[in-house]
């Protein structure tokens, strides 16, 4: 086999495409997945999944790999309070993806599993389905765990499209590496430049009072 038909070969192979960091983590989302237009999503809470609802929350990302009904997609949030994976992690995070389609987005998700997951992307998902519709879609949630915040990635996908796509998505997963802990966080950012800007202005302030007070 030639140089150039063994590359082929192998990209065919690759399941996700090139990294995508921000928000403090990285990750590799499945090869055909593309990022979509944010301000579909602002405003709302929709795969900011979290244990305590009044933890601060954010979308920190969405991609798609298409433009239709039949398109699945992927949502990644940053959610502002520590988790720990143990005992407890599966039933704790089955319950908050059936209160956040519930009580969130007026939803009825149907569990099928929990898990907990080790290794190097050692984290808690949750696989069930919900009905939007006339359409059955396959909803998998995972969360890892974080000392200060941590993300939660969910995909929802079709029914008939789960099968194809389940390798790429569980390789993705594996991708991810939560190092959200080393920079602050969002809302500090905001809080920071808030108070930057504060200072700016009082500053400006004074100095427009004694230029005044020098005429």
């Amino acid at each position: 086999m030639s140089p150039l038909v063994l590359l082929a070969v192998v990209g065919a192979l690759d399941l996700v495409g090139p990294p995508l960091r921000q928000d403090g983590y990285q990750l590799r989302p499945p090869r055909q997945f593309r990022m979509a237009r944010m301000d579909l999503y602002h405003g709302t809470r929709v795969a900011t999944v979290t244990r305590n609802t009044q933890a601060a929350r954010y979308l920190s990302a969405a991609l798609m790999d298409g433009d239709g009904e039949d398109a699945a997609t992927m949502m990644i949030s940053i959610v502002e309070e520590p988790l720990t994976l143990g005992p407890s992690s599966r039933d704790e995070a089955s319950t908050a993806v059936l209160r956040h389609f519930r009580d969130e987005l007026e939803l009825p998700f149907v569990l099928e599993r929990a898990d907990v997951r080790t290794g190097a992307s050692a984290r808690v998902e949750v696989l069930g389905s919900v009905r939007e519709g006339s359409q059955l879609r396959r909803i998998l949630v995972a969360a890892w765990p974080g000392e200060v915040r941590h993300v939660v990635v969910l995909f929802s996908v079709p029914s008939g499209r789960w099968e194809p796509l389940k390798a790429a998505l569980d390789e993705s997963l594996e991708s991810v590496r939560p190092d959200i802990a080393s920079g602050p966080s969002r809302s500090w950012r905001w809080a920071f430049a808030t108070f930057i800007l504060a200072l700016l202005a009082l500053s400006i302030g004074l100095w427009r009072r004694r230029q005044q007070r020098l005429r």
